[in-house]
């Protein structure tokens, strides 16, 4: 018994010890836990930057800097530039001149093996000139010449159709960033709603139908945020390929702006201006006023810098010379001889002509040919400039509405339409926590704030598309004219 009473003391004493090791085990634990969970939390924060953000590994891609890419290294413009210089290769040959024809030849010269004949031996020895490009080569350089225009033309258009399908798609990339980074945004704002709720639940203060709701509106959010992200992988793919290096599409990030491109100065031509529409009388002949004057030759102008007419307009002058071309090979095979012979110690002098005679016409099925593409390259000029001047006037159009829009939109201070959004949801949010306002409506302003993000975005992007659009309908080239429509970046935007 009195060991027993002895031992007790000593039993407290080793539990305590005990009880305050495990107490110190556990905080030191616990505080690595935490660190370690900061260190996940950074090291996921950097892996994945935020859509308008930019880390250390993310490369970030401006639209002067893809247009300068896309004109260096495309392959399509590449070939085009390969015609060109197979049309001017085609322009020296059309005008090179005619080789000369030498001739040598020997008449009473004996066999071998053989007596020699009782007749002296005779030579001659000619050089025949062609004498066809001289009514051929001036019709060929001019058909060449226009073909070389044309390829020029031709390599511009094709400069810039890419070019714009590289905007579209840079656009798409930006726009899909503001997609992500507000669906993310959304999903952690209402992951804070959670949180809010599930401790007013635990609490018993809020009913645990508003923490279901919020738990189903936060997956949902969170669902979309994937989505999102994929569309904007899809778009970074599609994007890398008019940089030339596909690896670069997982880190590429875009920065396009947050204000909108100025619209160019200068009115632009409408089709029944251009065409003049207008008649007197009905069934008159349709001819413009003469206050129309200036748009029609600011038209005329704008119709001049297409690169698309002014292709149009070489294949027709090429055809023309076609035309010409074919009516000169009527009479082929033109030639001066000149030359000398030798016979019984005498050298005389030869000279002569050689000109068919045209009994027959061999290239009249050649010219009705080059006659009928004629008239086909001016149909096609013809629907060129109608297609052109329609394009230009819708793009003048589009470009001016979606400028007013974005410029309404834009507008900075606390009545703007992106702080309103941010406004909204914040009320919201804390007449919900005051028990003033439903879930319900916290919910909507949630909604309420990623649409209205995705709106003025959709909008300013589409402003920017239809400025450059509008552009290339004008044929102005799309790097030199970036510099002078640069935006300044607006405060609070999302892709700076």
């Amino acid at each position: 018994m009195h060991t027993a009473r002895s031992t007790r003391p000593l039993d407290r004493r080793l539990r305590t010890r005990v009880r305050r090791a495990w107490s110190r085990s556990s905080r030191i634990v616990a505080t690595c836990c935490a660190a370690g969970s900061v260190l996940l939390i950074n090291t996921f924060i950097i892996t994945l930057p935020a859509a308008g953000q930019t880390g250390a590994a993310t490369a970030v891609l401006t639209l002067p800097q893809l247009l300068d890419s896309v004109a260096a290294r495309h392959p399509l413009i590449a070939a085009a530039s390969a015609r060109v210089r197979a049309a001017r290769a085609g322009r020296a040959s059309a005008g090179t001149l005619g080789n000369p024809i030498l001739a040598f030849q020997v008449e009473n010269a004996p066999l071998p093996g053989r007596a020699a004949p009782p007749m002296e031996r005779e030579s001659m020895a000619t050089a025949t000139l062609p004498l066809e490009f001289l009514y051929q080569r001036g019709p060929r350089v001019r058909r060449a010449e226009a073909e070389v225009r044309a390829a020029e033309a031709e390599a511009a258009v094709q400069r810039q159709h890419v070019g714009l399908d590289a905007v579209g798609t840079f656009y798409r990339v930006a726009l899909a960033q503001v997609a992500f980074d507000a669906a993310r945004d959304l999903a952690g704002w209402l992951d804070s709603v959670v949180a809010y709720n599930r401790v007013r639940a635990r609490e018993g203060v809020a009913a645990e139908a508003d923490l279901i709701r919020s738990e189903l509106e936060r997956d949902r959010a969170a669902a979309d945020a994937t989505m999102q992200e994929a569309d904007l992988a899809r778009a970074r793919a599609e994007l890398a390929t008019f940089l030339g290096d596909p690896r670069v599409a997982r880190d590429l990030s875009v920065a396009a702006g947050d204000a909108p491109l100025p619209l160019p100065d200068g009115p632009l031509m409408l089709v029944a201006f251009a065409t003049g529409a207008r008649s007197a009388a009905p069934g008159a002949a349709a001819r413009p006023a003469a206050s129309d004057a200036p748009r029609i030759a600011l038209g005329n102008r704008a119709m001049d810098g297409r690169p698309e007419v002014r292709a149009a307009r070489e294949r027709l002058a090429a055809a023309g010379a076609s035309i010409a071309a074919e009516r000169t090979m009527l009479v082929r095979q033109l030639g001066a001889t000149v030359g000398t012979k030798w016979s019984v110690g005498t050298t005389s002098l030869i000279a002569g002509v050689s000109l068919p005679f045209p009994l027959f016409d061999r290239n009249r099925g050649e010219v009705a040919r080059a006659a009928a593409e004629r008239e086909a390259a001016a149909f096609e000029l013809a629907a060129e400039e109608r297609a052109a001047y329609a394009q230009i006037a819708g793009a003048y159009e589009a470009a001016r509405l979606l400028t007013e829009r974005a410029e309404l939109l834009a507008r900075g201070g606390s009545g703007g339409y992106l702080a309103r959004a941010d406004e909204a949801r914040r009320i919201a949010l804390g007449a919900y926590r005051e028990g003033a306002v439903p879930l319900i409506q916290v919910l909507d302003a949630a909604r309420a704030w990623g649409e209205a993000r995705l709106a003025y975005y959709r909008t300013l992007y589409g402003q920017h598309e239809s400025v450059l659009e509008l552009l290339a309908a004008q044929g102005i080239d799309l790097t030199a004219a970036l510099p002078a429509l640069a935006p300044r970046a607006a405060p609070g935007g999302v892709n700076r």
